[in-house]
């Protein structure tokens, strides 16, 4: 069992911050049907309709904004709990991997180790 105990919070926020702006893509012409049907319905609200279209451009955009700003927040939430709890447990089949171990290096008694790189806990 593998526990996924952090994520980087500027991973997912841009990992949604795009699949909220493709989402806002597919949602926009959405926005235009109703205002679309009523100009059909009263020509004289045509000017109306300009503005709607200006909105829908920019749906997209939004879209990907607040994704953004809510993927990286939820991020950071995941990794304050996951601390608290202990993460989400997932179990991998790696029988299927195939791994190839590197060939043995050889390290000198008179060098220490290379120091990890220390991560910080929340991003």
């Amino acid at each position: 069992m593998i526990k996924l105990r952090s994520v980087r919070v500027f991973s997912v926020a841009k990992v949604n911050a795009i699949l909220y702006g493709i989402l806002g893509l597919i949602l926009a012409p959405f926005f235009l049907i109703g205002p679309g049907l009523a100009v059909v319905g009263a020509p004289e609200l045509r000017r109306s309709l300009a503005g709607v279209i200006l909105f829908v451009a920019f749906v997209p955009f939004f879209y990907a904004f607040f994704g953004f700003i809510f993927g990286g927040l939820i991020a950071f939430i995941y990794n304050a709990i996951s601390h608290a709890v202990g993460g989400i447990e997932i179990e991998l089949d790696l029988s299927t991997l195939a791994v190839s171990a590197p060939p043995p290096q050889q390290v000198s008694a008179l060098q220490p180790p290379a120091p990890l790189p220390a991560r910080p806990e929340f991003e």
